[in-house]
């Protein structure tokens, strides 16, 4: 008898909680959470462009944002976007005091999955610390990329990233790992005889200080092509603008392997190649 009426009670408790949540799903003031987000990203981000199509919660407890579209004012076409965006609070973290979010997006094919920790208490500025995984992106959907390279590049990418600093990114350091499979880099210029590079593997290790890249190891690997670089990426407000600094090797290996000492300067918007 017992049994039957701590069964009855959980029963009508769940039952409870069901429509706690079907009322809050109904009567989410999704409108006005819009309006709050782009507001606040238009403070923090001055220039930049934000489309969102709907807002709602989401269980577990949090939000979703449904074909999200950042852009740049004077680059409207050089957007990224994502089919859905959920942010989860990290409950462990607030209960300690200080406030973390769970990001979750998907678009381009693929995700991305990560975590942000602000170090003061119960604050949204000051010192932070993100982490990011992120799998299966077609890379040749994102606008913003092919912007920023001048180019088209084809590929499937995963990786993982890692941040520490402030929002103002140029004051901060983090490392990238990532490979992109299965490819084509266009090139701006015939390059011994290539249009194209095309690549079955492409391997990175990048570290980040204080508004500078460092490429510990970049390697890629085609039929037709091998390419190992490394040096540094001086990052720019526009990021087509930012100055490069590599050197490595290439091999061919229809040419019995021939390999050939090279330098990459000039911008990412406008490399520059020289053999040596």
């Amino acid at each position: 008898m017992k049994l039957k009426m701590n069964r009855a009670v959980a029963g009508y408790i769940l039952a409870g909680v069901a429509m706690l949540i079907l009322f809050l799903y109904l009567r989410f003031p999704g409108e006005t959470v819009t309006d709050y987000i782009k507001a606040d990203a238009a403070v923090r981000y001055p220039g930049m462009l934000l489309s969102i199509d709907k807002v709602l919660p989401a269980i577990p407890p949090g939000i979703e944002l449904e074909n999200v579209t950042t852009g740049f004012q004077g680059r409207p076409e050089a957007t990224l976007h994502a089919d859905r965006l959920s942010v989860r609070p990290g409950w462990l973290s607030l209960f300690r005091g200080r406030l973390s979010f769970l990001p979750m997006a998907e678009g381009y094919g693929g995700e991305v999955r990560g975590r942000i920790d602000f170090t003061d208490s119960f604050s949204l500025r000051g010192p932070l610390a993100a982490e990011l995984n992120f799998r299966e992106i077609r890379i040749e959907k994102c606008a913003w990329l092919r912007d920023a390279l001048a180019r088209q590049i084809t590929g499937t990418l995963k990786g993982s990233a890692s941040f520490s600093g402030t929002e103002v990114l140029k004051n901060g350091t983090g490392n990238l790992d990532f490979t992109l499979t299965n490819g084509t880099y266009q090139l701006l210029e015939s390059f011994f005889g290539f249009d194209r590079i095309d690549f079955n593997k492409v391997d990175a290790k990048i570290s980040f200080r204080n508004g500078a890249l460092k490429i510990t190891g970049l390697t890629l690997n085609g039929e037709k092509l091998r390419i190992s670089l490394k040096g540094n990426i001086l990052l720019a407000d526009d990021i087509r603008e930012s100055q490069i600094d590599l050197n490595g090797t290439f091999e061919i290996p229809l040419q019995n392997n021939k390999r050939v000492t090279l330098t990459i300067s000039g911008t990412l918007g406008n490399p520059k190649t020289r053999f040596m």
